[in-house]
This record gives structure tokens, sequence and C-alpha cells, in this order.
């Protein structure tokens, strides 16, 4: 849904009449992608998917809607064997006009639609509204706090629909080499995209475009690689900012950027050297030491050890929404 927000924006501010579809649930099928969206409008136009590599239907129906892919589409687009994919389809025009200033800010969301007689009413839920709104226990709450997104269709009438929205994270990583490949197969492996170069220009244009839910790593120990990209890193809004690099390579990159006129209090946001303690070595476990300690600073979470915690494993409880993005010592939250 996050890709497609833009065109859904500017589609509904020329007053179009805009559907959006996302798969909720698949028969059949060995594997799809994690809620896959797509809308169109009347006229014609369409963005996104439902199932890669098949055209995307123009339902005028709304609500839950099945769409057959056949053996032949189904080979066209890659996939094992033919099924159906369950489509919840709604009126752009009546969901909650801040869903798509939130989607265009990178913001975690929850969409609870109610269908009712032919009819459908979505509310939204912020990673903080969605605890007052339903039982600790409940199955929203307990979709939302995988912090991935999903869907859940209830078995009761009415019938509802969750749609937990989390955006993909991005890994941008400065530099090259054998650090920034395991970084690269560590982003892969969490379901990350990955982003890695050492081209000071496109260094500092991957630092403009970032999301909180984003990091950004600096390998390069090149003064006119790494100052440029921290510089523009601290201006944009990456979650996670990290640096590689020895204590007295951290130093001379504070005095490049103090003399450049970066505060002191935004180097403060530098994890510098990148990495949790855990005595990594090789390529591969500095990779992961890095990447922990960005799962770590995005829940605000210390990143000791957990049987040193007492109480829950998660302090609010395992059925409530993960604390990433929200103020326990480390980002701020929607």
């Amino acid at each position: 849904m996050y890709d497609i927000v833009e065109p859904i924006r500017s589609w509904l501010a020329e007053g179009c009449d805009v559907r959006v579809a996302m798969v909720v649930a698949t028969r059949g099928f060995s594997s799809r992608e994690p809620l896959a969206a797509a809308a169109w409008t009347s006229e014609g136009r369409t963005v996104g998917h439902l199932v890669a590599g098949v055209p995307v239907p123009r339902i005028r129906d709304t609500g839950l809607i099945d769409v057959p892919v056949g053996a032949d589409e189904a080979a066209a687009a890659g996939l094992a064997c033919p099924g159906v994919a369950t489509v919840l389809v709604l009126p752009a025009g009546g969901i909650p006009e801040e869903t798509w200033d939130r989607l265009a800010n990178r913001e975690p969301l929850c969409l609870v639609t109610t269908l009712l007689d032919g009819a459908c009413a979505t509310d939204v839920y912020t990673a903080a509204s969605v605890r007052d709104a339903f039982a600790p226990a409940g199955d929203v709450p307990r979709l939302f706090a995988r912090g991935v997104s999903g869907a859940l269709v209830s078995a009761d009438e009415p019938t509802t629909v969750a749609v937990a929205l989390w955006p993909v994270p991005t890994l941008v990583v400065v530099g090259d080499g054998l650090i920034a490949d395991a970084l690269r197969a560590q982003a892969a492996l969490l379901g990350w995209a990955a982003q890695v170069t050492y081209d000071v220009d496109e260094a500092v244009a991957a630092a403009a475009g970032r999301h909180r839910s984003d990091a950004y790593v600096v390998l390069s120990h090149a003064r006119e690689v790494d100052g440029p990209a921290l510089a523009a890193a601290l201006a944009g809004g990456a979650g996670y900012v990290g640096a590689l690099g020895s204590r007295r390579t951290q130093a001379a990159r504070r005095e490049w950027l103090t003399g450049r006129g970066v505060l002191g209090k935004d180097q403060a946001r530098i994890h510098g050297p990148a990495g949790l303690d855990v005595d990594a070595h090789t390529p591969a476990e500095i990779a992961v030491a890095i990447v922990a300690e960005i799962l770590a600073a995005r829940g605000g979470a210390s990143g000791r050890p957990l049987r040193e915690r007492s109480g829950s494993i998660h302090e609010t409880g395992v059925s409530a929404p993960p604390p990433r993005y929200e103020p326990r010592g480390g980002l701020s939250g929607p």
C-alpha cells in the first residue's frame, strides 16, 4: 500500500472515483506477496498489483471478492499452481482521509473494515490508538503486534477485516566490501530493502528520502564520502544512523561535521562505532551486531540479554502492539 499511496492521493485530489484492493487471503497459491495492493479509477487508470504478473481486474463491487487465477495466468505469474485470491475492495473516498497522509509518511497503521448488508465502513488506528480501541488479547492487537503487514478476516457477523500496514524498512549502506555484502544479506533475511553505494552523490540523495522506519549505515572511512553522507543522514529522516570505525575515526568525523555547522545534539544521533557489543570479528558477525542495534534502536530497547529482564518478555504483553517508533528511550511515535 505504501508504494501506491501517491497515485491514490493524486486521483482523489482530482475528484476521481477510486477503488482500492488488498489481498487478504489466498487458496491454492504456494506463495504470495504479503498484502499485495492495487488501486484503479473508473476511467481505467491502475497502479499496483494483486498477483504479480496478473492484470489487475477493475472490480466495481465493494467488500470481499474472490478473484480466480487460472492455470495459464498462474504459470505466466510464476506461481506453482492456480488458485483464488480473496480481495478486500473499498472505495478510497470512504477510507478516513488521514490514512493517505499517514501512509505517505510511512506510518504503521491498522485498518478495520466492517461489512454489513453490502455496505462497508473503515476505521483507521495508529500504533498508539489501537491499544485503546481493542482488548489487549484480541485478534486485532495480536495481528498488529507482529510488526509486519498482514490481514485477518473474522468468522463472526458482521464480518470484519483487519489489515495491519507496516512499511518495509530500507537499509542504506555507504561503502563496499565484505561488510557491505553481509549487511545486504542481513537485510534480505529480514525482508528489508537494501541500497548499497560508495558514490557520495548517491549516498546524499539516498539520505533525503529516508523515513524513521529506515536505517543508514556508513562504512566508508574516506572523509570526502563519510562526511557528506553523515551530514545528509542527520538532515534526513532515517530512524537509525550508524557509522563503522574506531574511536579515532569517529572523533575525526565529528570534527569534520562540527566544522561544517552540524550541531552536537544532531551528531549525538550517530551510533558510532555502530553495532552491539557481541565480540563481532568477521564481516557476517559485524553485520549481525549492526542489525541487532538497529532493531534495538527502533524499539527503544536496551539490547541487554533477555534473561536480565523481569516480567513479560514484551514489556506491554505479548498481545500488545510492538513499541517500534514509540518513545521508550528510542524514536518518537506517530
